[in-house]
């Protein structure tokens, strides 16, 4: 048998050691099997902000929070002068400049007289 458990879990982003993961996944399963689908359920029962089952390295991870997370980090500034770039913009305009073409209100095809 391997040294190291299949479960394992994460309080706040510190691992827990291996008997304490065991016993989390064990009430985590245990509810989960009276309250099918229920995670969130778990997690306020517990007094967790939040309790997310994953897969990584290998091992199942129950990744439990106590805190709400930490904000993302904020968008890159732009240097002086310029603006930030676009998410997704691919550097070089359209030739004709960057508005599209109009089409004539709807956006429709026009109609006209069809021809036999």
């Amino acid at each position: 048998m391997s040294d190291r458990s299949n479960l394992a879990a994460s309080l706040d982003g510190a691992p827990l050691s291996d008997e304490e993961a065991r016993d989390l996944w064990t009430r985590f399963s245990r509810y989960m099997d009276e309250h099918r689908g229920d995670v969130a359920g778990f997690a306020r029962e517990n007094g967790y902000v939040s309790v997310t089952p994953t897969f990584e390295r290998g091992r199942a991870l129950l990744v439990v929070r106590t805190t709400e997370a930490p904000p993302e980090k904020p968008a890159p500034r732009a240097a002086a002068g310029r603006p930030a770039p676009r998410p997704g913009g691919g550097g070089k305009p359209r030739p004709g400049g960057s508005k599209p073409t109009p089409r004539g209100g709807s956006g429709k095809p026009a109609r006209g007289r069809r021809r036999r």
